[in-house]
């Protein structure tokens, strides 16, 4: 009587098996339904220009010649090029480290806002994110305008008269550094508060129950448990920053005494590839901007694990 039944239970049990195998199918060929429209705007906005390109630093756009490595030659040999990496590794130095720093600080502080508020400054905080780059560096024009700004009074006790004055103190890497946060913190703190909203409820009673209070909460519970969402933060915002491009070509508008076409990398292979019309040293540049933010990716990610699995 018992065999009967073991085989019984055997069938329901590979059934149960066969039905669970069908409906795991079923939701990976869904993911990957969803998946399938960004996958094909990347492969033609993301992959095909970077191989593109890559294959086209090779070559001598003007003559039409394979070129080996002579637009890599040309590119490193470029006098402005010290310069240029210098100004964007300040700027990248100065807006990561303000970007990891301030979004952490305002999204701890808005999370233990009552929630009626904490929607309302995160709000506020993400509105300037809505606006393009171009857009942002024309009313940076006005805010830096000691005659105009709103905080002209602030610009009269440290002696700026006029615009000059503020842009050259402040220096432009610290004047990019704040058009950028000001534009990409409110994103990111949304981003920092849905983390720390999944953060386990029982965790942060228990450390309130052992006397943890608010500071001590955010900077030995939360931050911890979120490392890895700054983390991104902070690859995302450093890819982004190497390819400054806008605020510095959009300064000329202030006056000619601020314009510049060779202040960022980005700027520099535009340059080359219309101004002068060379391409392919165009094209090598633009590889060498791709090769260091992924390498710079890469070791952040190595060394801070953050695929492993805890």
């Amino acid at each position: 009587m018992r065999e009967p039944l073991r085989e019984i239970d055997k069938l329901a049990d590979q059934r149960r098996a066969r039905a669970a195998r069908l409906m795991n199918r079923r939701k990976t060929k869904t993911a990957y339904l969803f998946l399938l429209p960004y996958l094909a705007l990347l492969v033609m906005f993301g992959v095909f220009p970077v191989c593109y390109a890559i294959g086209l630093s090779f070559f001598d756009t003007i003559s039409g010649a394979f070129a080996g490595l002579s637009n890599y030659h040309l590119a490193l040999d470029d006098f402005r090029l010290g310069q240029s990496l210098l100004n964007v590794g300040t700027y990248v130095f100065m807006w990561v480290s303000l970007m990891v720093v301030g979004v952490v600080v305002l999204a701890s502080i808005i999370d233990v806002m009552p929630r009626w508020l904490g929607t309302t400054v995160r709000t506020v905080y993400f509105l300037p994110g809505a606006v393009t780059s171009a857009a942002i560096v024309v009313l940076w024009l006005f805010i830096l305008d000691p005659q105009v700004s709103p905080f002209s009074f602030v610009f009269s006790l440290v002696g700026w008269e006029n615009r000059f004055q503020v842009i050259d103190s402040i220096g432009l890497a610290g004047v990019f550094t704040l058009m950028a946060f000001f534009a990409y913190a409110g994103g990111w703190i949304v981003v920092m508060h849905g983390a720390l909203t999944a953060l386990p409820g029982e965790v942060m009673e228990a450390a309130r129950i052992d006397g943890c209070r608010p500071v001590g909460l955010a900077w030995r519970i939360k931050i911890p448990m979120i490392w890895r969402t700054v983390a991104l933060m902070a690859v995302l915002s450093l890819a982004n920053g190497l390819q400054l491009f806008v605020e510095p070509q959009l300064l000329g508008l202030a006056g000619p005494q601020l314009a510049r076409n060779d202040w960022s990398l980005n700027q520099l292979a535009y340059q080359y590839a219309f101004a002068l019309g060379d391409f392919g040293v165009s094209a090598a540049l633009s590889t060498m901007i791709l090769m260091l933010s992924v390498s710079i990716a890469l070791w952040i990610v190595l060394a801070t694990k953050f695929y492993r699995i805890d």
